[in-house]
């Protein structure tokens, strides 16, 4: 995949073979219905630098931020949620040195706005095929959205395209053919998968038939990792992102649990061991 092998590319950015993305999840941002007005943007940046720094102590190979308290999401985002995304993503990536991407959920061209003006190794979207979820028709176009990242100057800027999970896909198409068509013809340089909700886990048959699908492109396990499966979500991936197991009391929306973080990432780094 564009000259690429999945070690390489997962290499070339993080540094390590199969890396762990650790998710700085953002607090409900102005204008959305959860937004705390009297925490306002401090309160924003405070968390997203206290989650960070936590995820940094704990040897995590990179970030990944999202706007994952802006329910419910929308598939087109005001310029408040782009400018301070935009901002506090500056803030924390310039202060911990480490490889990072984003999402924002649920619009695409404005990750990818965000993630070239930010300075991200990669923007982790949907991309091509059509989906349905909590929040609609999923309805991406790959060509638009591989031309607005050209015309931004965002080719630098990788692309993990979402190929399952929070959504289901229209028609019968398989994952793997969903895979192939994501990287060959929607340009993607990595697939990503994910289970029905944030903390849910991935279907090893998926995992095992997007990589048959995948070209050669990295195959990257987005939700449900934890310390129980941890070793197998890993071989079968070329990378995790993960959040949830690792919060207190294993919610999404609380704040990382430092001694959660630590011993996850123990056991991560044993594993990466066995395959050396």
């Amino acid at each position: 995949m564009h000259g690429n092998t999945p070690d390489s590319l997962m290499e070339q950015i993080f540094g390590v073979k199969k890396p762990v993305m650790g998710m700085v999840h953002f607090p409900p941002l102005p204008g959305s219905p959860l937004y705390d007005t009297a925490g306002g943007i401090q309160k924003i940046r405070d968390t997203a630098l206290r989650d960070a720094e936590a995820l940094a102590e704990a040897g995590f190979d990179g970030f990944s931020f999202s706007n994952e308290g802006d329910r419910p999401y929308l598939s087109s985002v005001d310029k408040t949620t782009v400018a301070v995304m935009s901002a506090v993503i500056s803030e924390v990536s310039s202060q911990f040195k480490k490889p990072f991407g984003l999402s924002v959920l649920a619009d695409p061209e404005a990750a990818i706005a965000i993630g070239t003006a930010t300075g991200a190794d990669y923007v982790r979207i949907f991309l091509s095929w059509v989906f349905v979820g909590d929040w609609g028709i999923v309805d991406p176009c790959a060509g638009a959205l591989q031309r607005f990242r050209r015309n931004f100057g965002g080719m630098g800027m990788k692309v993990f395209a979402n190929i399952s999970g929070h959504t289901e896909p229209l028609g019968n198409r398989s994952i793997r053919d969903i895979a192939a068509g994501a990287v060959k013809f929607g340009l993607a340089d990595a697939v990503c998968l994910a289970g029905t909700t944030a903390g849910s886990p991935i279907s090893e048959d998926d995992l095992t038939e997007a990589r048959k699908g995948a070209h050669g492109a990295p195959v990257i396990a987005g939700t449900g990792v934890s310390l129980d499966n941890v070793d197998r979500m890993m071989l079968l991936s070329d990378g995790v992102i993960m959040g949830t197991s690792i919060k207190i009391d294993g919610d999404t929306f609380n704040p990382i649990d430092s001694g959660k973080a630590r011993q996850f990432m123990t056991r991560a780094r044993e594993f990466r061991k066995t395959l050396s």
